[in-house]
């Protein structure tokens, strides 16, 4: 379809299924050139495969679907017409709303006995990214994606959170397309 092979990694080694990730990139391909309604951008980046001896390196599809998951995004953009469009400023509004709420109350906790993320982890990072969308510092997108949080009884909710951090990537990525950089505050 147009792209490079991704890299294997050795017969003994597991990485990605070769076949779901060839199907799922073949599919997404296939809707960008408008055969196929256009999937979100939280749809490239919510994948998942299966790992298998012989498979493709995981990093490399990675990387893979965060270029893909800006194309479906711009490709979504540019066909939504003015009312597909985002507005940048009320979501970045929207977002400080969200995550200003008072420390180690900004997400639902999971029960005491289940896995969450750790609230302290998850209340620094959102910190952090309170400052990008007040314009006291910047934040790349990779810094999002790669944010580790240790798992901890009774934490955020993973689901949650990874949503909330998912909208901040769409932002950065929508205000990298908008201005060449990825800092979206004031």
């Amino acid at each position: 379809m147009g792209r490079d092979p991704l890299p294997r990694v050795t017969r003994f080694r597991r990485g990605y299924h070769r076949r779901q990730v060839d199907a799922f990139l073949n599919h997404i391909e296939l809707s960008l050139t408008g055969v196929l309604p256009t999937p979100s951008a939280a749809e490239v980046r919510q994948a998942g495969f299966e790992l298998a001896r012989g498979g493709y390196r995981t990093t490399a599809v990675d990387a893979a679907l965060d270029a893909l998951e800006e194309r479906v995004l711009l490709a979504a953009r540019s066909t939504g017409g003015r009312r597909g469009r985002v507005d940048t400023q009320a979501e970045t509004e929207f977002l400080r709303g969200e995550l200003t709420m008072p420390y180690m109350k900004r997400f639902p906790r999971a029960r005491a006995l289940q896995r969450g993320y750790d609230v302290d982890d998850v209340d620094d990072f959102v910190d952090r990214v309170v400052a990008v969308l007040d314009g006291q510092r910047t934040l790349t997108v990779e810094e999002v994606r790669t944010a580790p949080f240790r798992p901890r009884r009774g934490g955020y909710l993973e689901d949650v959170v990874d949503e909330t951090l998912d909208r901040v990537v769409e932002l950065l990525l929508l205000a990298r397309q908008q201005g060449g950089r990825e800092n979206v505050g004031r």
